[in-house]
């Protein structure tokens, strides 16, 4: 860590398997489009706030939730092709505007109703403004919920 940097720590916003994005299976993810970050293959259903912040914004379907964070901007994004459920299947505890804390519920969705319409449970969690040099994901694989799994290096 340089002389004008400070780290930031992030934890799990859901609990599963954590693998790099390229393993997203949506390119607009995997390469990296929206942001660098992992893809999340959940086993649990609920979402958490992985660091304190502010909701800047929540996708009308309810399926994704934009946030930031000390000057830090992240998306977690619920499935892919849910959007085409228009909100059914999602349960969301925050509004945009509000302050959050590390581990305060952001969302909750139903599993079995992302699989009968055929959607892919899978969470791609992106940071939207930072380059991958400034990401250090310190732990891949079975992460719980609300664990520290990424570092943040960013100008102080």
């Amino acid at each position: 860590m340089g002389l004008f940097t400070k780290e930031l720590t992030v934890c799990c916003p859901i609990e599963g398997k954590v693998s790099p994005l390229e393993y997203c299976p949506d390119e607009v993810f995997s390469k990296g489009l929206t942001g660098e970050g992992v893809v999340i293959f959940p086993t649990g259903d609920t979402v958490y706030a992985p660091i304190d912040g502010k909701v800047e914004f929540i996708f009308e379907a309810k399926h994704a939730i934009a946030l930031k964070s000390q000057g830090v901007e992240y998306l977690i994004h619920v499935g892919l092709d849910t959007n085409k459920l228009n909100g059914h299947g999602f349960e969301v505890f925050v509004s945009s505007g509000d302050e959050v804390k590390q581990g305060d519920i952001l969302l909750k969705f139903d599993s079995q109703i992302l699989n009968a319409h055929h959607c892919i449970n899978v969470t791609p969690f992106v940071f939207t403004n930072l380059n991958r040099k400034n990401i250090t994901v310190t732990q891949y694989g079975m992460v719980n919920a609300n664990e520290p799994f990424i570092l943040i290096e960013r100008k102080a």
